[in-house]
């Protein structure tokens, strides 16, 4: 039965299209990864998540949670790999000015953390419905690429990015 006042039509009209999670950018501005190349060979990503970790207080006997500190998650993009290798590639000598495995010398935060953009963009407008920035970011893992004679798909790999805190518009 119906909850009295409720209409269908109305509420069809108004929640008739939602976001779609396949049109979004990923500008990442760093001094290795630059360009629309690898703007356009992302494949995947989520939008990042943050928590506040509770912390219990005893009052009177009762225990009462209140927040701490906000954490935020990391941030994995999923690129399909370019024709030569370039994506990747830059990402590993990105790494490398993090910590040269040759030298064992570890680069300047300033030198190696950059902003990260990510913009949702509507399906219908193409206008951006959310930007998030990551803040001071920077890749913590490149992941593997997988080589199979059996595989049809366009091959693929994983970058892992921490970073300080994001914000949103």
């Amino acid at each position: 039965m119906a909850k009295a006042g409720f209409n269908l039509d109305a509420f069809i009209s108004k929640n008739a299209d939602y976001a779609r999670g396949y049109t979004f950018y990923i500008n990442v501005n760093s001094t290795w990864v630059q360009g629309e190349e690898q703007r356009f060979l992302v494949r995947t990503s989520s939008l990042p998540a943050s928590t506040i970790d509770p912390a219990e207080v005893n009052w009177q006997g009762n225990v009462y949670k209140i927040g701490t500190t906000q954490v935020f998650s990391e941030f994995t993009v999923t690129y399909s790999v370019d024709v030569g290798d370039n994506i990747r590639k830059n990402y590993m000598e990105w790494m490398n000015v993090i910590h040269d495995p040759k030298t064992n010398e570890h680069g300047n935060p300033d030198e190696y953390m950059f902003d990260i953009d990510l913009e949702h963009i509507s399906h219908q407008t193409g206008d951006t419905i959310m930007t998030y920035k990551l803040i001071k970011a920077w890749p913590s893992a490149v992941g593997e690429l997988a080589l199979d004679y059996a595989a049809k798909d366009t091959a693929t790999f994983d970058v892992t990015f921490t970073y300080q805190y994001h914000t949103t518009d």
